[in-house]
């Protein structure tokens, strides 16, 4: 029997692994544990599975071009080659590629959407609305043969059994579950009276709450006219739709809990209301009363009718002090018109022919002096009692005019 050196062990066995054609290039599907990301740009790991492990390593220059930051219990692909690492004493995979699969992937898919969805907004807690205290009707987007139906169902009839509840049923997993349930919410955001909608499943993986994680869902959640709740799983679960939704419940009970109102509580409510409401009435008219009895003591109020009498008595001082204004202004006027009148009268032109005056005409016009006539000429002399004609026969001037 041959004896053999460690090294020369280990020589074999790296040869034997390098002439294994299926060895120098392959693809392995594994969940990754050990994960160490060395200080050098290196990449260490362990790729396993149910039934058994292999050391890995990624050298810094392959590592670089991975798009995604791998951890312990991802699920992942690796393209590499198989070779006995001589030093170590061990067999690896020296990794060329990896890429993410399954869950892991998702997880990232879906992690890049709400980021970018949170970076438009639709995610902004000022965008929350209340929910309404007294909804007139509430609106359910679930399957109808679902346990988050009858959880609601059941709550809302323990709380209020008044209540009116509208469902718009919906699958809430598989294929083109998003676009039913979309379509649901549209149309429960239309039917008169639906002031509230809660929208949900029982939990379940996260494959079959993928539906809630859907672009278009999410955004028709932001957009919806009306608050909506969301109830999709149990406590731990969260999808998209309830980043977007203007309240999260745990569970489809505990969204029913939010929205339904207690009726007993309602009506203590409303007492309690009308109590209020009738104290403060009572201390509104109390104060006004105060108010009026304070004025009622303070200063002539105390005694009106010696007010009254006070301002009755400058009424008629004001009255009297009027007529003797209107009777002095009524005598300033008279002599006004008077004094206009004597002075109208002097420029009367019959006043003069009265005096014994008389007015020359010529031709129509008046004569005002003797240098306006010539003898022969005819004249009309208007007295105060009538008129005459008369030619001219001789003109004077008086020496003071000439």
């Amino acid at each position: 029997m041959e004896i053999l050196s460690v090294g020369d062990v280990a020589r074999i066995l790296s040869g034997v692994l390098e002439a294994e054609p299926r060895l120098r290039l392959l693809c392995v599907r594994g969940e990754l544990g050990s994960v160490k990301a060395h200080p050098s740009g290196h990449f260490y790991f362990t790729l396993k599975d149910e039934v058994a492990q292999i050391r890995g390593v990624m050298f810094r220059s392959r590592f670089r071009n991975v798009v995604f930051s791998p951890k312990d219990g991802d699920m992942v692909l690796v393209t590499g080659q198989i070779a006995f690492y001589q030093a170590g004493g061990q067999v690896q995979i020296y990794a060329e590629e990896l890429e993410q699969l399954g869950l892991g992937a998702q997880l990232m898919r879906l992690k890049e959407l709400k980021a970018r969805l949170e970076a438009e907004g639709l995610f902004r807690a000022e965008r929350k609305r209340p929910l309404p205290l007294l909804p007139q009707k509430v609106g359910i987007v679930t399957s109808s043969a679902g346990a988050a139906l009858r959880d609601i169902l059941q709550i809302a009839r323990r709380r209020h059994p008044g209540q009116d509840l509208v469902l718009a049923p919906a699958r809430v997993q598989g294929q083109g579950a998003a676009g039913e349930i979309v379509r649901a919410l549209r149309r429960l955001a239309v039917h008169p009276g639906v002031d509230v909608i809660i929208i949900g499943r029982g939990g379940g993986s996260q494959e079959d709450l993928d539906a809630f994680n859907d672009e278009a869902l999410v955004r028709a959640v932001a957009a919806c006219p009306v608050p909506v709740v969301s109830a999709v799983g149990h406590e731990t679960d969260f999808t998209l739709v309830d980043f977007a939704a203007d309240q999260r419940a745990p569970t489809p009970s505990a969204a029913a809990e939010l929205v339904v109102p207690v009726q007993r509580e309602i009506a203590l409510r409303l007492w309690e209301l009308r109590q209020r409401l009738g104290q403060g009435l009572r201390r509104s008219a109390e104060r006004r009363r105060d108010r009026l009895v304070a004025i009622m003591q303070r200063g002539p109020m105390r005694r009106p009718q010696e007010l009254l009498l006070r301002r009755r008595e400058q009424v008629q001082a004001a009255t009297r002090l009027l007529g003797h204004l209107g009777r002095a202004g009524a005598l300033r006027r008279r002599s006004r018109l008077d004094a206009a009148q004597g002075r109208l009268g002097g420029l009367d032109p019959r006043g003069p022919l009265r005096r014994g005056y008389a007015m020359v005409m010529k031709d129509g016009h008046g004569v005002r002096g003797v240098l306006g006539l010539r003898p022969g000429d005819r004249i009309d002399v208007r007295l105060a009692d009538g008129q005459a004609s008369a030619l001219v026969d001789r003109i004077e001037m008086e020496e003071e005019s000439r």
